[in-house]
This record gives C-alpha cells, structure tokens and sequence, in this order.
C-alpha cells in the first residue's frame, strides 16, 4: 500500500467516524444501525482515541448510560442503547419491554471487549492525565459487568459463562447456533424486519432465524429479566468461546487497570474467576477441528463447527499449540483475513453476515492475540490480508473471503475504527 493510500484510509475513517458521530456516541453505520451497540463502542473508541481522545472517553461515557443497577441485573451492560428514536431498526426499544430506563435498553449483552480497548487506549493516550481521570470513572462500571457475566452467565462457577441469545454472542447466524437455535420455536406474532430495507437479503440472517431469535427476545421479557429464570429456562444456552476468551482477556486488563491507577474494585473475585477459566477452556478443545468450538449447555455436547471465535484463545492466552496449523490452513483458502465459517465447510457462506465473511475488527483481535503470544508468521499473514482488504474495498461492514467484495452495512464506524488502530 503507497503512503498516499495509507493517508487517504485515514482521512476517510477519521470523516466515517465524524458522519457517524451523534454527539456522544458513535452509530455503526446510518439506516441499517442507527443506535450506540455495545461491542460496536468499545473498538470504535479505539479508534475515536487516534485523533480525538476526549471524544473516545465519552464514547465509554454514553454506553455507560445504559447500564442497569441495583437488584440481580446489576452491572448490566445491555447491547443497544436507545438514546434517540429511530423507526429505520427492528427490535427497536418498544419491543424489548425492558424496565423504564433512561436511555431504554434491550435486555441482552454483547462480547464485553470493554476493558481490553481501555487498556489499549490507555497505552495510546498522550493525555495521561486526562485519560486516568476517565479510567477513574469508567473502571467500576465495567468491574460491575465483568461480575454480572461471572455471577448470571455462570451460576454454577463452572468457569464458562453462557450466552441466552444469538444476538448476545455477537455474530448472529453463525452455523454454531443452528441446532441449538433448532429448539426455539418460531415466533408466531407480527413483526416488521427493517434491516432488508438497506441490505440484500442474501447478505443477511433467514427470516426462520428472525422468527426464533424474537421468540427468545420475548422470552426473557416474559421471565421479567429473571437471570436465574432465563438460566435454568431459556431453550438457548450455549457456551460462546469467543465470548470466554474475550470475558478471559478482559478481566486481566480490567486488573491491571486497577493496579496500575490504585482503583478499588474487587479483584480477589476477577481473580478467582479467571482461574476457573484457564481449567475449565479444555473443555471446548475440538481434537477432530484443531480448534477451541462452542459448547451446548442444553445437550452438554460440543458444537462442532469450524467457525472462527475458537482463534480468540491466542487473544485470551490461552492456546493449543495445535491450532497454528489450523489457522495456517484456513488462511490459504482466505486472501482476505480470518473467514467467520471456514473455506470450504458444509454451511459456509461466503456472503451471508457471520457464516462466512471476515469481519476487520475480528481480525484485528487476531492478529494482536498471535503477536502477542509469538505466533509471528501468523500474525504478520493476519495483518497483511486485512491492510489489503482496506486497500481494495475500504470501510464496509464485512467482507466476503474470496473476493474482498464489501458487504453489509457502508462507511462502517467500527471497521474505520479498527484501520485507525491497526494502521500504526
């Protein structure tokens, strides 16, 4: 890539993040997005902080606008924000019947990636001072929802949380969820989807997996948010690996946070947990894929699918060996980056959202979890498919694998954000 080009991607991703702005928070793209989304606000601070740092902490700020208190949802940090209207979005926040928060919110959470961009943003920040002053603010809030995953999601203390709901995992209508979501019923009240109002519907999840996924949106509403009702209820209850690793990881920087700026939170309890982690994360170890796999809380099987929040393990530090290889083998079959779905496997699907199409920001934790635990090689193959994914198709939602063509939602907040982060 010519320095002009590398020029010409910041310029653009500095104004997609600029356009996106609603004077607080950051939405992921007009139209299709128009709310602040959980995991989507963690990595766009990340690159909020690479040319407006104070902007980047009010990111953290207005996200924390929705966090739940008091009662067994405390330390909630639910996965959309409704700070305004918007009628161009289905499940908009009348249907979510949460509690009557202000800003509402819905009910399920996102990969809580929170305190990792802190950290990474800490690094960066050339205004210590101001940036300690955030932290000093922010670093409770988040220690409150790292004790809600470990304290809902994990009741047992069997060092796996689980997730409740598709949308929670963050990749929707990834093939892991298929049998799982199979036991859901379809819902069989009215709805409007409002998202093929902007994107191709072959680019987006089937209107059966809509049908379930609001079948379980009401279902928690119906359960009035109960966690230990929807644990010992909900038809879905999975163990997410990536949603372990990324809880895993980020607890170890919320730790060192703490340390390093003598912030109270209880660390004997985060301790405790990332312990049980580190014993119980054999458990997803997939001999037949070479890969870290989900798990079906319902079943007690192990999903086997070969999909991609299994490479995190290097992002969590903790790793098989083994899965070098694998990964080596499915970026041959990839020019552009880490496919969600591998090349090649039964339900891959090279354009449809999170059953085949590389995701940047994905790609960026990749890529840091493999340099940082010595996978060099890897990190650096990582790295040059996605600067050449920028390089050809620019700020898109996702990708597909093949050809680099860019798919979903354009002007992308998030993937403008992980080019300003990974760019230097």
């Amino acid at each position: 890539m010519t320095p002009e080009r590398r020029d010409q991607l910041t310029r653009e991703a500095q104004a997609t993040l600029r356009a996106n702005d609603r004077g607080g928070y950051t939405q992921p793209t007009a139209g299709l997005y128009p709310f602040q989304w959980d995991w989507d606000a963690a990595v766009t601070a990340l690159g909020w902080i690479t040319f407006d740092e104070p902007r980047a902490w009010e990111e953290f700020r207005w996200l924390l606008k929705g966090q739940w208190h008091d009662g067994p949802q405390d330390g909630f940090i639910p996965h959309i924000v409704f700070h305004q209207r918007a009628d161009s979005y289905f499940p908009g926040p009348d249907e979510w019947g949460t509690p009557k928060t202000d800003p509402p919110t819905s009910s399920i959470s996102q990969p809580p990636l929170h305190a990792t961009m802190l950290r990474w943003m800490w690094q960066r920040a050339r205004d210590k001072a101001a940036a300690a002053q955030a932290l000093r603010e922010i670093v409770p809030a988040i220690a409150r929802h790292h004790a809600w995953w470990y304290r809902t999601r994990d009741p047992q203390a069997s060092g796996l949380v689980m997730t409740i709901h598709p949308w929670e995992t963050g990749r929707d209508n990834a093939p892991s969820w298929d049998e799982a979501l199979a036991r859901v019923p379809r819902t069989t009240r009215p709805y409007q989807r409002r998202d093929l109002d902007h994107v191709a519907g072959s680019q987006r999840p089937t209107q059966d997996f809509y049908d379930r996924v609001v079948f379980l949106m009401d279902f928690n509403r119906e359960a009035n948010f109960d966690p230990g009702v929807i644990a010992r209820e909900c038809p879905f209850r999975v163990v997410d690996a990536a949603i372990v690793f990324i809880l895993h990881r980020a607890t170890s920087d919320l730790l060192a946070l703490a340390d390093e700026l003598s912030i109270p939170i209880d660390a004997a309890a985060l301790r405790a947990a990332r312990a049980r982690t580190e014993v119980a994360a054999p458990q997803l170890w997939s001999q037949t894929l070479g890969l870290y796999v989900n798990l079906d809380q319902v079943s007690g099987a192990r999903i086997e699918q070969p999909v991609h929040g299994g490479f995190l393990s290097w992002y969590a530090g903790i790793a098989a060996r083994t899965q070098a290889h694998t990964l080596s083998a499915w970026l041959d079959d990839a020019p552009f980056g880490v496919p969600s779905t591998r090349v090649g496997a039964d339900r891959f699907e090279a354009q449809r959202y999170w059953r085949g199409p590389v995701w940047q920001h994905m790609n960026l934790l990749f890529e840091a979890g493999l340099r940082e635990q010595g996978e060099t090689a890897l990190a650096d193959r990582v790295r040059a498919s996605s600067l050449a994914l920028f390089d050809a198709s620019g700020f898109h939602e996702y990708y597909d694998p093949l050809t680099g063509a860019g798919l979903g939602g354009t002007r992308f907040s998030w993937t403008a954000a992980s080019w300003l982060h990974m760019r230097s």
